[in-house]
């Protein structure tokens, strides 16, 4: 069945010019700092193959030469996984991760960092930052943050991770799957990724106690926070009545679902400033990405939660940086 529209991520460049690569490569990893060396002996080429939504992109980039350089912080989680040896992340530190053919890692985050490699294949799932956070939070019962990793997973979970990236892999490289098939592929995936590498929001605020129905309802709209999603949508998740839902909330927890979805949001909105460049970042920009439509209102929530306004948590940045 075709997709609704176009993907926004579908993208196949392939040359055989190291300086079109160098380039490529620079936007690819928002680096300033990429270097290809020689080629391997049949001549130097390249290709990289994309497809993916706003959630989650998956690709394969290979390149036939040393290379050698940095890769950005960029704005998502990366996990990655090499074919054959000889590619290192983070080579300049005092412990350099050294890739084991077909073994996934997850780049390291909230930083750039160094890398080098020798000719060779690498394929990658790089997972929006707000989806993959929203889905830990749900894992977690907390509310998303940025997200820490482990460097590595047990056997099980790494045969479980692996199993199910190459059953779900042909879908997510067809730009012509299904939208709701490849939201529920993405949900799978990144499920398998939070538990395979004990992925932890730095955010920890814990869910309200109350029935499994309520349960259900704030763990969905964790994972679905950074959707456009109404409480309409809410009640047909959870399978019940507004009403009932309505008077859950408010008896287990004196609140309604809408505005536990704020609170969620802010804390969103929060981890955001905290963790936001102050020359780039900006708090209508942020708070819009989080649903916030009203920027007014939008600050009164967050003084009223935070007890400062969102201008301030983002300069607190610059003060003490």
């Amino acid at each position: 069945m075709p997709t609704d529209a176009a993907l926004p991520h579908d993208v196949d460049r392939r040359s055989t010019s190291i300086d079109e690569a160098v380039a490529f490569y620079e936007r690819v990893y928002d680096s300033p700092d990429i270097n290809v060396g020689r080629a391997v002996p049949d001549g130097f080429s390249w290709r990289y193959r994309a497809v993916g939504d706003d959630e989650v992109t998956v690709g394969t980039s290979s390149v036939g030469a040393n290379r050698w350089g940095t890769v950005g912080q960029g704005t998502g989680y990366v996990l990655a996984w090499a074919t054959a040896p000889g590619l290192t992340l983070d080579s300049a530190s005092r412990d350099p991760l050294q890739m084991q053919p077909g073994v996934p890692v997850m780049y390291p985050v909230g930083r750039d960092f160094a890398f080098e490699a020798l000719p060779t294949t690498q394929h990658l799932i790089r997972f929006d930052s707000g989806f993959l956070e929203s889905v830990a939070a749900a894992r977690r019962a907390t509310v998303p943050g940025p997200l820490t990793f482990t460097s590595t997973t047990d056997a099980a979970h790494l045969e479980h991770l692996r199993g199910l990236i190459r059953a779900a892999a042909p879908e997510l490289l067809d730009p012509g799957t299904d939208r709701d098939r490849r939201a529920a592929l993405n949900m799978l995936v990144a499920e398998s990724v939070v538990d395979a590498y004990d992925a932890a929001p730095t955010v920890d605020v814990a869910l309200f106690e109350g029935p499994a129905t309520m349960r259900f309802a704030q763990e969905w709209m964790i994972a679905n926070a950074h959707r456009p999603i109404t409480g309409t949508d809410v009640v047909r998740a959870a399978g019940v009545k507004a009403r009932a839902l309505q008077a859950t909330f408010q008896r287990h927890a004196d609140t309604t679902p809408m505005a536990f979805l704020r609170q969620v949001r802010l804390h969103r909105v929060r981890a955001q400033l905290v963790a936001g460049d102050p020359t780039s970042t900006t708090v209508a920009a942020t708070a819009g990405a989080w649903g916030f439509a009203h920027l007014g209102r939008f600050a009164a929530f967050y003084a009223e939660s935070f007890g400062e306004r969102p201008s301030e948590t983002l300069r607190r940045v610059q003060r003490f940086g």
